[in-house]
């Protein structure tokens, strides 16, 4: 059966492991071994030199070098002994085992301490010996030298670092033998949940199922649990895919709705300008951007019965979304409703506040800047229901509208509202806004305010209503700098122009 690539490292590592402890083996056995053996044959070599220096002593004191090279011979036969040499006490080598002669690194051994001493030499074409001398008679007599084949120390760790090599080599191929199986009964499961992990991505949640196989999650090991989490974890994510496409499915339905509602709430509001062609008396714009698809936020004007006099509102409905835009239609409709029975502003809140009072479960409520306007003589009457105060646009500048704010509508029934004038002469303009303008935030947090909307709307004196909104609007944006916006905005400019 062929290995699998995690099969394959593991061995690999196995042998890697087994390689390093194999070798760190040998070299500290070799070293070891070496060591017994260098002390073992120093202190034969010790023995040997101090029994030819004790029994050769008469000999060599008589000059019976013949006997002295008797003596020697015979040591040669012991395993570890290269050679014995014995210098009487002139310095003078007198027997050696040497052939033809003696070398001249042992020649060169002179003034030989009076104590037995193991030296390391290298002797030319022969090999490293350690050379082990003692004194015959404390030195006056002369010295014995042995040399113990430091080679034959070699050969033997060789010999033995071999047969360890070729032990643990049979210990390597057994274990990686076993390693093989072991790993292969790990790897086995471990491929097949792989496999199984593949074809699920390969297939997707919302493809066929995808089987595990049984023997898996019989196993009572981490594998087997791996592969029930697997399982749940397939079973979830079919689960949420389908209510993720369900949610999805909804969500494209409610946005769809919403777009719908959008366009029909716009659909609600003057679009068309300039709106009345025929009266050059009257320029009049208006813009709105909700925060969300449909919004609170309204703005309406419109001839009143007798085409004299025009009225105009602007509206913020508390809270964002459908509620609010529900809200928004239900107070256009009475605006206009009202409007119509009333020219007096203060009469038409009233009477749109009590209808919106009535079943108000929701405590939804509304602010409303309402004016009409006689476009015979330019006279504005007036009444704020809460709302912020629009701008006069002179050539004295921006002068805010300041009275008695009235009370918002559709929280108290009863609720009293008070009607003002003022006159607008020929070129004078009306701002009229909610606070989507001023409670606009840049990155930072920094609202617009109403000091830069003051200091701003200053500058569009003169300026045509459309130019006036889409001045605005623009400025409004660029002070957000891309923030999200919070709130709707609604602008709505009335330029009058006696004719």
């Amino acid at each position: 059966m062929r290995l699998t690539k995690l099969s394959q490292k593991t061995l690999l590592i196995v042998a890697v492991l087994f390689a390093v402890i194999a070798a760190t083996t040998s070299l500290l056995s070799g070293w070891e071994l070496k060591r017994r053996l260098t002390d073992e044959y120093r202190s034969k070599g010790i023995a040997i030199a101090k029994s030819i220096a004790d029994s050769a002593v008469e000999l060599i004191l008589n000059g019976q070098a013949e006997s002295v090279q008797a003596t020697i011979d015979q040591f040669l036969d012991i395993p570890g002994v290269s050679y014995v040499l014995v210098k009487n006490g002139a310095g003078e080598v007198i027997s050696h085992t040497f052939v033809p002669e003696v070398p001249a690194e042992i020649r060169a051994t002179a003034n030989e301490p009076k104590m037995v001493r193991a030296t390391e030499i290298e002797i030319a074409g022969r090999g490293r010996f350690l050379d082990v001398s003692a004194p015959v008679l404390a030195g006056i007599a002369g010295f014995v030298h042995v040399g113990m084949d430091e080679g034959a120390i070699t050969a033997v760790i060789w010999s033995a670092t071999t047969r360890l090599q070729l032990l643990l080599l049979g210990i390597f191929v057994a274990s990686v033998l076993a390693a093989s199986v072991l790993v292969r009964g790990v790897a086995e499961p471990l491929t097949r949940l792989a496999g199984y992990a593949g074809h699920l991505a390969e297939t997707g949640v919302e493809g066929p199922v995808v089987e595990i196989d049984p023997r898996l999650l019989g196993q009572r090991d981490e594998v087997g649990a791996l592969a029930a989490s697997f399982r749940h974890m397939e079973t979830e994510l079919r689960r949420s895919a389908a209510e993720l496409k369900h949610t999805t499915a909804e969500k494209e339905r409610i946005e769809s709705e919403l777009r719908i509602a959008r366009d029909i709430q716009m659909s609600m509001l003057p679009k068309t300008f300039p709106p009345f062609p025929g009266r050059a008396e009257l320029d009049i714009h208006a813009l709105i951007q909700p925060a969300r698809e449909v919004g609170g936020d309204f703005y309406d004007f419109f001839l009143t019965g007798d085409e004299r006099h025009l009225c105009f509102a602007v509206g913020d409905v508390s809270g964002k979304g459908v509620p609010a835009s529900l809200f928004m239609a239900v107070t256009t409709t009475l605006l206009r409703a009202a409007a119509a029975r009333s020219a007096e502003p203060a009469e038409i809140l009233a009477k749109v506040n009590r209808e919106l009072c009535r079943d108000n479960e929701t405590c939804m409520f509304v602010t409303v800047f309402l004016g009409v306007l006689d476009l015979e003589t330019g006279e504005v009457a007036y009444c704020n229901g809460g709302h912020n105060p629009p701008y006069r646009l002179s050539d004295g500048g921006a002068e805010k509208l300041v009275n008695p704010d009235g009370m918002l509508l559709g929280c108290v029934e009863n609720a009293t509202f008070r009607s003002n004038r003022l006159a607008l002469r020929s070129g004078e303009t009306l701002f009229l806004y909610t606070d989507g303008v001023t409670e606009a935030m840049d990155p930072s947090g920094r609202f617009f305010s109403d000091e830069r909307l003051e200091l701003f709307v200053g500058w569009l004196r003169g300026a045509t209503a459309q130019n006036a909104t889409e001045r605005s609007m623009e400025e409004v944006r660029r002070f957000a700098a891309g923030a999200p916006q919070a709130d709707d905005i609604t602008l709505l400019v009335l330029r009058y122009v006696r004719v």
